[in-house]
């Protein structure tokens, strides 16, 4: 019989891609605040809000899941800066509901983290570093990670970073941005001093079910195959969709004058992954031409 697996947060960008992947090897169940209006016919979903622990724990009770995907997060970085009680009640707390409602269970947590658990002068980053997050979207991800490790859950955390892929349900995507700004022949300006290596949702969603089939309990990297700033990132964008990249400037980070600080030399190295799990890392013109082809997973 197949494993049951739980999904939180589903109907955004990186669950569109989860879902099916997953989809031909478990049972799931996608959750999120607000259900998809669009037809959404993938499978049983259910409304549950992560920060109300009753509805966590019913949802839990319901569905009986071996395995809880938690994609549910509060992702803005300066919203997170601005509103801090917020961001804790739903990247902590939300993830302690969870946690309470998998107790006297043999579930597995499989947890998405971030490289903002990072400070970003010495990147990339190994699953041996110490964390210093430098804003508090970052210390929120790692006090999560923290609930995880210290519950008595089985448990897999994947530490990601830039994320992109083709979902229509999301605005949080840059290459989205990028490319709709192009089109509609409008200069933008993107940073050219944060580095990382951009992730294919796709990809980590391949990573997210390898994990699970392989029944792993690690703190693993995932990223793509390329080191890049996002100035870099947007060109490359730009390449691949045929459009005008002079409309691209630089920027440094410091002019923006954003309320949360970033971690500028970050990204993740994914060789534990790929010797753990087996699998590779993508290109970027490789996964640009899948989100240009309007290929999910």
């Amino acid at each position: 019989m197949s494993k049951r697996v739980l999904i939180t947060g589903a109907f955004g960008q990186l669950g569109d891609a989860v879902i099916l992947e997953l989809q031909p090897h478990f049972e799931l169940c996608a959750t999120g605040c607000v259900l998809p209006d669009d037809g959404f016919q993938f499978c049983q979903h259910v409304v549950m809000d992560v920060t109300v622990k009753n509805q966590v724990i019913e949802c839990i009770e319901d569905f009986s899941p071996d395995v809880v995907v938690h994609l549910a997060s509060m992702t803005d970085v300066d919203g997170c800066e601005l509103n801090r009680e917020k961001a804790w009640n739903v990247n902590v707390h939300g993830t302690e509901n969870i946690l309470n409602g998998l107790r006297g269970s043999d579930a597995k947590m499989v947890f998405i983290s971030t490289d903002y658990v990072f400070d970003g002068t010495e990147g990339p980053y190994s699953e041996e570093d110490v964390p210093k997050p430098v804003n508090y979207y970052g210390k929120s991800k790692l006090a999560s990670e923290n609930s995880i490790r210290g519950s008595d859950q089985p448990w897999v955390i994947l530490r990601t970073n830039v994320l992109y892929g083709n979902s229509s349900r999301t605005l949080a995507s840059f290459v989205n941005w990028v490319v709709n700004s192009l089109r509609e022949e409008k200069e933008i300006k993107v940073v050219n001093d944060q580095r990382g290596n951009p992730t294919w949702t796709a990809g980590l969603a391949e990573a997210i079910k390898l994990s699970i089939i392989m029944n792993i309990q690690e703190i693993l990297n995932y990223g793509g195959a390329e080191f890049m700033t996002r100035f870099e990132f947007a060109l490359r964008i730009a390449d691949v969709f045929d459009l005008d990249s002079k409309l691209i400037s630089p920027i440094a980070t410091s002019e923006l004058n954003q309320p949360a600080s970033r971690p500028l030399n970050s990204g993740l190295s994914t060789v534990k992954i790929e010797e753990v799990l087996g699998l590779r890392t993508y290109g970027v013109d490789y996964c640009l031409r899948k989100v240009k082809e309007g290929i999910v997973a």
